[in-house]
């Protein structure tokens, strides 16, 4: 009886929210079929959006592309069939399709922010910045709490050294989430591109301690005080410190054996370049130029590992 079918379909559709709840997605996925597979679920956009969603986070794309499709032919003017099919063509690099189907999503919502952040990012990983930022911005519009708008288009405008600009946007996502590191890691950035060393200085230690497992931080205020202070100490305690969290990240070794170079710390220095060329071979050829190795090159030790 059609009271039955009705029953047991939403039956289905509690039994799998419930499975989702407690993190079981085979299960939910399971019951979503059982309800999407009734004269009732074959109907129901939102169960059809769930189930689709489901398969692609289990990596059955092709299920959730077709549900995407028939949710399309269900409703044409429902903006989140679009936008999905857009994310799955996105996440396998297929940016032309994607396009296409964030601009459908646009096109029926014109708020839709995530859409717009998403194309967005494909503009920006294509080097079509003009579109990016058009695109980022209006996410901006939309959402002014969109944290990752700001930080990418500081990152265009700093890539761009139109330095003023990113420092803006870097500082606007800094207010959104005042504790968030890489906010504070790409104000010390754009500080030092500014010249604003003690703001730089400020912003990479807040970043630090925010997060004290990025790499980055450590490789660029340890640089800072190689380079602007000449305080070769600091900057090897620094890296002493990036090496502690990241110890497979060879640019740290390599960094700090040029400060221990600096300072004539020659064997200490030799140490770190064999660990950083073994972790990175690619190394090599540019530490047979670089200027403050030169002394480390004369070394008989290490014209024995590297063959000069």
């Amino acid at each position: 009886m059609p009271e039955q079918t009705y029953q047991y379909y939403l039956n289905q559709k509690t039994v799998a929210a419930h499975y989702l709840e407690l993190g079981n997605v085979s299960k939910a996925l399971e019951h979503f079929i059982n309800a999407y597979q009734t004269p009732f679920g074959i109907e129901d956009l939102d169960l059809m959006l769930e189930l689709a969603f489901l398969y692609d986070e289990v990596d059955e794309q092709k299920n959730a592309i077709q549900l995407f499709y028939d949710m399309i032919k269900l409703d044409p003017e429902f903006p989140t069939s679009y936008y999905g099919l857009a994310t799955i063509y996105d996440d396998n690099e297929d940016y032309e399709k994607a396009i296409y189907y964030y601009k459908k999503t646009i096109e029926l919502d014109p708020n839709y922010e995530a859409a717009h952040f998403f194309l967005a990012n494909i503009y920006d990983e294509l080097g079509e910045n003009e579109k990016a930022i058009y695109h980022y911005e209006k996410t901006i519009e939309i959402e002014p709490a969109y944290y990752y708008a700001y930080i990418n288009l500081g990152c265009i405008y700093e890539a761009e050294d139109k330095n003023l600009k990113a420092y803006h946007y870097f500082y606007r996502a800094h207010q959104v989430d005042p504790a968030d590191y890489m906010a504070l890691f790409n104000l010390g950035v754009a500080c030092r591109k500014l010249g604003q060393i003690k703001e730089s200085i400020r912003y990479y230690r807040k970043s630090l301690n925010s997060n004290p497992e990025y790499s980055f931080t450590y490789l660029n205020l340890a640089i800072l005080y190689k380079e602007v202070f000449e305080d070769y100490q600091e900057s090897i305690a620094l890296y002493t410190e990036g090496i502690k969290y990241n110890p497979e990240v060879s640019v740290l070794y390599y960094n700090r054996a040029c400060c221990y170079a600096l300072l004539h710390e020659n064997e200490k220095a030799l140490e770190d370049i064999k660990f950083s060329t073994q972790l990175s071979p690619s190394l090599i050829e540019y530490m047979k130029t670089d200027d403050e190795l030169s002394d480390i090159r004369q070394m008989p030790e290490y014209q024995a590992i590297y063959n000069e």
